[in-house]
């Protein structure tokens, strides 16, 4: 009969800390910071885009940066229609985009063409700590960018014109190459 309590108990535990393992895992919806202080970020899910945005936010463990949360802003399971994705940040935070996405290729990954079409995932991650009232605008092909409040970006807008316009990159900045890297869950 003891036996039996004590199989009850761990029947009852056990998908507890399962199910508090998992909510670390799996991504949040992003809710913006409504501080005074907060920075705006702004990202471009281009049109015909397959894949996933993903905003995280880290702090330093030792010798690498732990992702401490992980918002999904946007998610294409078709092709995407194009998408201006702004969102408010709290300022000072360790904080990447992330992008995902599967890419088809001809070539292998020593260069050399295959006779059937190889997929890969492209997981993409660009850094950054923004500023209290500034304004970002992110890329994953040219980085984070310090723009002025007043300057427009739509689904249409050219990223290397924003890029060349915008040429500072922000002072402020993490090494997200070195990211902790975990059993379940990556980095």
């Amino acid at each position: 009969m003891h036996a039996i309590k004590k199989f009850k108990r761990i029947v009852l535990i056990c998908p507890a800390i399962i199910l508090v393992g998992c909510s670390t895992l799996l991504p949040l919806d992003y809710k913006n910071y409504e501080g005074k202080d907060a920075a705006t970020v702004v990202a471009i899910n281009p049109k015909g885009f397959v894949g996933t945005f993903y905003l995280s936010v880290y702090e330093k463990k030792g010798s690498c940066y732990d992702r401490t949360e992980r918002y999904q802003l946007e998610s294409n399971l078709i092709p995407s229609a194009g998408h201006v994705m702004t969102g408010k940040v709290k300022p000072g935070r360790l904080m990447a985009l992330q992008q995902l996405n599967t890419i088809k290729s001809d070539y292998d990954e020593k260069g050399k063409k295959t006779k059937h079409q190889e997929t890969y995932l492209l997981s993409q991650w660009v850094p950054f700590i923004p500023q209290p009232g500034k304004h970002y605008f992110i890329d994953t092909e040219y980085g984070v960018r310090e723009i002025s409040a007043d300057y427009v970006i739509t689904v249409n807008s050219d990223r290397a014109k924003i890029a060349s316009d915008f040429i500072k990159n922000p002072q402020y900045n993490w090494d997200a190459r070195n990211r902790c890297q975990h059993l379940i869950g990556g980095s």
